[in-house]
């Protein structure tokens, strides 16, 4: 999992690498995502992280591509290098300057002017990437990122008292989980589900970690005012995050070390 609503599966085994029965797979996931949650959702079927990722995004909200590995570079040449993973507004205008538009320029551009300009390790990054290359495999993390909850409600709404009363329970839940792990946050998020499917989010960053239950309700309270405010669509889905975790023990030791320091 790397996002609330984002994941990576490695079905190389379970397909014996086969992209028909991939494909079929995926085709089952989408059917049943549909019918248990009554949402639509985009898969992309590659032969790495990399491709994978592109590929769903080419027809969101509910499409399905696949691209196997003969097709690599027809798939990516003819992308806006914003396409790749890593490539941001600030990276897209610099590789622009550079004369490099798509990601078929870029698989052709001279990869040492690539690493003079971003360095080795991005600039070996963007020319691999561009050719459809990324060993990084697909595995669990053995600490949690982030931890959230979403939920469908009852029905679609933009009164403040039903959405808060469903993401306070999500809260619970996510908070339990903290404590059974022993560990604080440092950020906190919101993800709205539109009635049209649209996808929102809002989050909030505090300075020093927290470990608070309140302070994760409070934070969820202002944030769903926020989007409130600067949004008209009704909500079909919300949900919950905190991110950026610490354990207590290791926040402990900081600030000991810290009081070590100023004495």
């Amino acid at each position: 999992q790397v996002g609330i609503d984002e994941a990576y599966m490695d079905v190389t085994k379970r397909t014996k690498a086969n992209y028909q029965e991939a494909k079929e797979l995926a085709e089952t996931i989408k059917h049943e995502i549909l019918i248990q949650q009554k949402l639509t959702c985009s898969i992309g079927v590659g032969s790495n992280k990399l491709v994978a990722k592109i590929a769903a995004d080419i027809q969101k909200s509910d499409g399905l591509t696949v691209v196997r590995p003969e097709e690599v570079k027809n798939f990516l040449a003819p992308l806006p290098v914003r396409s790749l993973v890593g490539v941001g507004k600030k990276t897209e205008k610099k590789l622009e300057n550079l004369g490099v538009r798509t990601v078929g320029h870029l698989a052709r551009f001279d990869v040492q002017r690539l690493i003079d300009v971003f360095g080795r390790k991005l600039g070996t990054y963007f020319h691999n990437a561009s050719m459809g290359v990324d060993d990084e495999p697909v595995k669990e993390r053995t600490e949690p990122e982030s931890l959230s909850r979403i939920s469908t409600l009852k029905q679609d709404t933009r009164d403040l008292d039903m959405l808060l009363d469903e993401a306070y329970t999500l809260c619970v839940d996510v908070y339990s989980k903290l404590m059974q792990r022993e560990l604080m946050y440092r950020s906190v998020s919101i993800y709205i589900v539109a009635s049209d499917l649209s996808i929102h989010s809002r989050s909030k960053t505090f300075e020093n970690p927290a470990s608070d239950l309140e302070t994760f309700k409070k934070a969820v309270k202002e944030l769903l005012e926020k989007f409130l405010a600067e949004s008209d669509v009704e909500v079909r889905r919300v949900g919950v995050k905190v991110s950026s975790l610490t354990r207590r023990e290791e926040q402990q030791k900081t600030l000991m070390r810290f009081f070590g320091e100023a004495k």
